[in-house]
């Protein structure tokens, strides 16, 4: 389950800009400005394009996705049309992934998502909402910070990471003149990549507290 999470719950990524010239150190004016546009953002609703670059496979394969995001920890991401992958985190922090063509789920408790490696695959797709600089620095290790052609393409990597982590650097996009994330990519220690473009936006929707529950009725579910 592991695997499929984390290459589907990525809200975003972009290759780094031709010819953007590396700092010598890491400047955090990017991350700080890109933080503090945030700060107003109570509720998101973000559409996607996801590329899935694979080492077997020398097409990437695409799909469409849709995110849901209110910042009491509670989001919502589908994949697909007809959706193929629903995850549901709700506010009491029960997380639950979903196959509706297959009738399946996982539903994860609080303290299951914490001991399980679902927790970090939460970890990277949050990584796009961050509360705060020190909540972000807690999760994170900027490692460099290139700029070019209006955007600042700041990769980091998992702070204290261990050898089973997953995501061996996650690398942001973010708008100059807006301040917003615009994309984001993942890198897989298997040697896959997940590039996702952010194609739609709308900032503090009224989102209403059933998008974050999912009927299961008729599903088979493994609950842990």
């Amino acid at each position: 389950m592991t695997g499929q999470f984390v290459k589907y719950l990525m809200v975003a990524g972009m290759m780094s800009a031709l010819g953007a010239q590396a700092l010598a150190a890491p400047d955090l004016t990017p991350v700080k400005a890109w933080i503090a546009q945030q700060a107003g953002v109570k509720s998101l609703i973000v559409d996607i394009k996801q590329e899935r670059h694979l080492r077997t496979v020398k097409k990437p394969l695409e799909s469409a996705g849709r995110f849901w995001f209110v910042r009491d920890g509670a989001f919502r991401w589908q994949a697909g049309d007809p959706p193929k992958l629903v995850a549901v985190m709700n506010p009491a922090d029960e997380f639950s992934v979903i196959y509706p063509m297959k009738k399946t789920a996982e539903v994860f408790s609080k303290a299951a998502v914490e001991r399980e490696d679902a927790g970090q695959g939460i970890a990277f797709l949050r990584a796009g909402f961050p509360a705060n600089l020190e909540d972000f620095q807690r999760r994170f290790e900027v490692t460099e910070i290139t700029s070019a052609d209006g955007w600042d393409t700041v990769e980091v990597k998992p702070a204290g990471e261990g050898s089973s982590f997953a995501v061996r650097k996650l690398v942001l996009s973010l708008n100059q003149q807006t301040r917003r994330l615009g994309a984001m990519q993942i890198h897989l220690r298997d040697g896959s990549w997940i590039n996702n473009t952010v194609t739609g936006l709308q900032e503090n929707p009224a989102i209403p507290a059933s998008q974050f529950s999912y009927d299961l009725s008729g599903y088979a579910v493994k609950r842990q």
